[in-house]
């Protein structure tokens, strides 16, 4: 069994996040953070393939929660979690960054599953990180090559390796090993 290492999986996750909030560059809302600087919000629409990422890289130091301005969301419970998150690293930090204590296979496990849902909801296999080849499909037996630079998603693999796990773990929580 070859596995992509859980730091190259939030490196892709972080950088679908960049990638969105380029794509919404001028659209996007400016919020306060929790020191009262404004940052350029994601917004992640509830849309569960995000969620899922934004989940992960919060657990991860990768992202940092914003609160949602009660001004847009006035019928809004306090407490109800935030759509609203930004980037707490640059892509040059979380390539170097040490997330060895997230190496687990469960987080692999909740990673893929997060990194699957995101290909299906996203653009699949298209517009990765320059380093997706190397970092994550060579690494990974769930990637298949046709040719050199040809790849492909192996679904079987996928269900076989991750969901069989996903279906036996009792939380599936992304967490520091020992759940610390």
């Amino acid at each position: 069994m070859r596995n992509a290492t859980v730091a190259a999986l939030i490196y892709e996750c972080l950088f679908d996040i960049y990638r969105q909030i380029d794509i919404e560059k001028g659209d996007s809302l400016w919020l306060p953070d929790e020191y009262g600087v404004e940052r350029e919000s994601f917004y992640h629409r509830h849309i569960s393939c995000w969620e899922w990422s934004i989940d992960m890289l919060t657990e991860a130091g990768a992202m940092k929660i914003l609160q949602m301005p009660p001004a847009i969301f006035p019928h809004v419970e306090q407490g109800f979690p935030s759509p609203y998150s930004y980037p707490a690293m640059t892509l040059d930090e979380c390539s170097s960054a040490d997330f060895s204590q997230f190496e687990s296979f469960d987080n692999y496990c909740y990673a893929m599953f997060t990194f699957e849902q995101v290909m299906g909801q996203t653009s699949g296999l298209t517009g990765w990180s320059p380093r997706f080849l190397e970092a994550v499909a060579l690494k990974d037996d769930i990637f298949l090559f046709e040719g050199s630079r040809c790849v492909e998603f192996s679904k079987s693999r996928f269900r076989e390796k991750v969901m069989t796990r996903w279906e036996e773990m009792q939380v599936r929580m992304f967490q520091r090993q020992g759940g610390a």
